[in-house]
């Protein structure tokens, strides 16, 4: 009984003193406090505030009216009308138009053909080129949506005249041209907005990094120094590791909770970035998240043998894993490989349950195979990150002994 007792006050002694340890080491190391804590802060309200107009709206775009006729400025006057583009700049000459584009003056083209009432007038159809570079997808969809609105507005204005040609009512000739009206509900995100799409999932893409990258330069300034065995003179007996591992991981747990609180209570709602959850539900979830990346974090220190190591290496994976999250490609549409990579990776899960709760208004009770899941993934990488300390000690012990044998 005394032999447990004795253990059990040695490795509740480590433990606090691990993670007292872990404040003091991040606390007084300059690149760690600004890497972890201070990009935190910073980098998650300017995500925010980049993305907080939410929706693009008045792109300007050029037009060439080569017709020049009632028809062709009515189309042209029925984009401006929309909120997604401004058709402020006319040119004669498409080549101008060009030219105002190349030098991003305009975000796209709109040229009317001549002929274009014509056609209209003798039932021909009659086709309207736009052009929208596609390598920015927002600028593209929204040229395209206002485009698309005024084409299917103008066709249907003029298919209820015709009809109203016949001897119909306009009420009569409105239900003949669309018999089925559609009502679509944006559901959760009300304006499909870019920044509520957005934002959630970054902020867990930035808890994961950041703290990655504090844990690496904090373990391999360690490891440089070689400090393992003296620091834990007490860890070399089975299982001595594991409350050192723990402790180190629950100051970072404490941190990236009060960070967590931050994001959730200031700076979304400061945004105007929906929270439809419970913050505690929020909270209780993104534990088993926040462990699983500390652990990740100590398991990769395998890798990291000096301090510069960690930063190399951490700061290109935030894009790779914001891939592998599933929001901006289905993981349904990865191959399998991919689906399974992401599945060992913390923040899928993590930005899945996130979405869930903040986006959604989802309780844990209907997303508890993530949670379950992370709490899996949680115990596999603390078993990792302890057998990584260990391998640590024993490699600095072991040189140690060679040192002072004679």
């Amino acid at each position: 009984m005394n032999r447990i007792l004795k253990r059990i006050h040695l490795d509740a002694g480590n433990f606090y003193y691990a993670m007292m340890r872990e404040f003091k080491n991040i606390f007084s190391d300059v690149a760690v406090l600004f890497s972890f804590i201070l990009v935190s802060t910073v980098v998650s309200f300017l995500y925010a505030y980049v993305y907080s107009h939410q929706v693009l709206t008045d792109l300007p775009v050029a037009y060439v009216d080569m017709d020049n006729t009632a028809y062709s400025r009515q189309f042209i006057r029925m984009m401006d009308q929309t909120e997604q583009v401004q058709m402020n700049h006319a040119y004669a000459q498409f080549p101008e138009a060009v030219k105002a584009f190349e030098q991003e003056k305009v975000r796209g083209i709109v040229v009317v053909p001549q002929g274009f009432a014509k056609k209209l007038q003798k039932a021909q159809q009659p086709s309207v080129s736009v052009y929208t570079d596609g390598a920015y997808v927002l600028y593209y969809k929204q040229v395209l949506t206002a485009a698309k609105y005024a084409t299917a507005y103008m066709s249907a204005g003029i298919e209820i005249k015709k009809i109203q040609a016949k001897g119909n009512l306009p009420k009569v000739a409105q239900i003949e041209r669309a018999p089925l009206v559609g009502n679509a509900v944006n559901l959760y995100n009300l304006n499909a907005g870019y920044g509520t799409f957005l934002i959630p999932v970054v902020l867990v893409i930035i808890f994961q990094t950041t703290m990655l990258q504090a844990i690496g330069i904090l373990g391999g300034t360690m490891r440089e120094n070689h400090k393992m065995v003296e620091l834990y003179p007490n860890a070399n007996h089975p299982l001595g590791m594991l409350p050192i591992v723990m402790g180190k991981a629950t100051t970072y747990l404490i941190i990236s909770l009060c960070l967590l609180v931050y994001m959730v209570g200031f700076v979304m709602p400061y945004f105007q970035i929906p929270m439809r959850g419970s913050l505690l539900e929020t909270v209780v979830y993104m534990i088993p998240f926040l462990l699983s990346v500390v652990y990740l974090g100590l398991f990769l220190l395998n890798f990291f043998r000096k301090r510069e190591d960690a930063i190399l290496a951490i700061m290109f994976t935030s894009v790779p894993a914001l891939l592998l999250t599933g929001f901006s490609w289905p993981t349904d549409a990865m191959p399998w490989y991919l689906q399974a990579l992401s599945n060992l990776v913390p923040t899928t899960l993590g930005a899945k349950g996130f979405v869930s709760i903040t986006q959604m208004g989802a309780g844990i009770s209907l997303i508890q195979k993530e949670f379950l899941w992370l709490w899996l993934l949680c115990i596999f990488y603390l078993i990792l990150a302890t057998l990584t300390f260990k391998r640590i000690y024993l490699i600095e012990w072991e040189g140690q002994e060679k040192q002072n044998k004679p």
